[in-house]
């Protein structure tokens, strides 16, 4: 009687359990818990997103599909879940960010269009015949010459971050990100920082070495100085690698 009991509220997305949960947005979690990690940090200089790429098959071409993203020219977003959502999310933003340019002929607010994407997901767990996007996005950009960065959930709920992590090792590299993060370090620092906690996350759960594939790590970032979210090349990502590899941390 008591799986009868369970199954009404597993199965509804319209509907709270007793306990006021919505099962189906903890399914959704699943995906993002399970996918590749993805790194958000906010420093006095600017922002960074770093994220690192799952290559599942060797026929597979690991450039795409990108895990961070340009979406206006002063914010970028890092994703974890499933990339299909993911996408129609992004491209959505995209258009919202350009029609707020056409009609207010200014950049659109970093906090506004990370607010129209969770209104979107929030409207996808109160309807029914539909589901909970499986995806989690991290925000950076500049407003108003103000690095911010924030993280969405798959419920629409949205959060300011100084560091912030979504995906595998998420707890593991979040309790490095309290013992490491400082404002005051460099942008590169930041993502140096970012490598070095996802680096020892994976030593610690993989209980072996771990060796960065610049091919398998993109970066973008947002500095005060120029206002613009620009992605890293894979030389610089290679750079700040050979930095990591170069100072014996661990």
């Amino acid at each position: 009687m008591s799986g009868m009991y369970f199954a009404g509220y597993d199965r509804a997305i319209t509907m709270f359990s007793p306990d006021g949960r919505i099962y189906q947005l903890e399914y959704a979690m699943e995906p993002v818990k399970k996918g590749s990690t993805t790194m958000g940090i906010k420093v006095d200089e600017g922002v960074a997103i770093v994220a690192e790429r799952i290559k599942p098959s060797p026929l597979v071409d690991v450039s795409a599909p990108e895990k961070v993203l340009l979406v206006d020219r002063h914010i970028g977003v890092g994703y974890a879940g499933l990339s299909s959502d993911a996408r129609v999310l992004i491209e959505d933003a995209r258009v919202y960010a350009q029609t707020h340019r056409i009609m207010y002929d200014e950049d659109i607010d970093v906090e506004a269009l990370t607010k129209r994407m969770g209104d979107v997901m929030q409207a996808y767990t109160q309807h029914g015949g539909t589901r909970p996007f499986g995806v989690a996005f991290i925000t950076a950009g500049i407003s108003r010459g103000v690095p911010k960065l924030f993280m969405t959930d798959v419920s629409g709920a949205y959060t300011s971050y100084k560091a912030v992590t979504i995906g595998m090792y998420d707890q593991a590299i979040t309790d490095f990100f309290k013992d490491q993060y400082t404002p005051s370090m460099s942008i590169e620092q930041a993502v140096l920082t970012a490598l070095q906690a996802l680096r020892k996350a994976k030593q610690e759960a993989l209980q072996t070495s771990v060796a960065f594939d610049p091919e398998k790590i993109e970066a973008g970032v947002a500095r005060r100085s120029t206002g613009l979210f620009v992605k890293l090349t894979q030389a610089e990502v290679s750079s700040i690698i050979d930095k990591l590899e170069g100072s014996g941390l661990s």
